[in-house]
């Protein structure tokens, strides 16, 4: 699945655990384990995501790039369980950390698709994607980290985007 970064590489590395699309995933792909690759090309709307406060409110505690363009783009970085998806509705969002928000488009009517298990590749592969959900098949010798703990100034239910009670 191509995705814009640094939304790829949040997810890889368990900091953001819905991907937000204006279409409900493929009932066929729930339940499935998903390569996810970022983009190559930087967008205008990627850029101004990035670039907004409450965006780098965040952002800045992870330790990730500080710019788009040294970030890995044009490759496979790893991949996640598509585990289910979710129709924004009012009460939906209200349920879901502003964290979490601020790592997507929320709108009502667009949709969350939920990825667990996130697995960041050691080395991403580059390659060469397609818009959406594409075919891919791993190399021999794709080798995965360690399991990412969340960020010392995160809680774990902000990690995994819900609001604390």
């Amino acid at each position: 699945m191509s995705i814009w970064n640094p939304f790829a590489s949040l997810i890889v590395k368990g900091f953001k655990l819905y991907e937000t699309r204006t279409w409900a995933a493929p009932k066929s792909l729930i339940g499935q384990r998903i390569g996810i690759a970022s983009t190559k090309c930087i967008q205008p709307g990627q850029r101004a995501h990035f670039d907004d406060p409450e965006f780098q409110r965040f952002y800045e505690r992870l330790g990730l790039p500080d710019k788009l363009t040294d970030m890995p783009n044009g490759y496979m970085l790893g991949s996640a369980i598509l585990e289910g998806v979710e129709l924004m509705t009012p009460e939906f969002m209200a349920e879901v950390s502003d964290e979490e928000q601020a790592y997507g488009w929320w709108q009502e009517g667009f949709y969350a698709w939920r990825m667990t298990d996130p697995v960041e590749f050691e080395k991403p592969v580059q390659v060469k994607g397609a818009q959406g959900i594409w075919n891919w098949s791993a190399p021999d010798g794709i080798e995965a980290k360690g399991r990412q703990a969340p960020h010392p100034s995160q809680s774990a239910d902000l990690r995994w985007g819900v609001r604390p009670a």
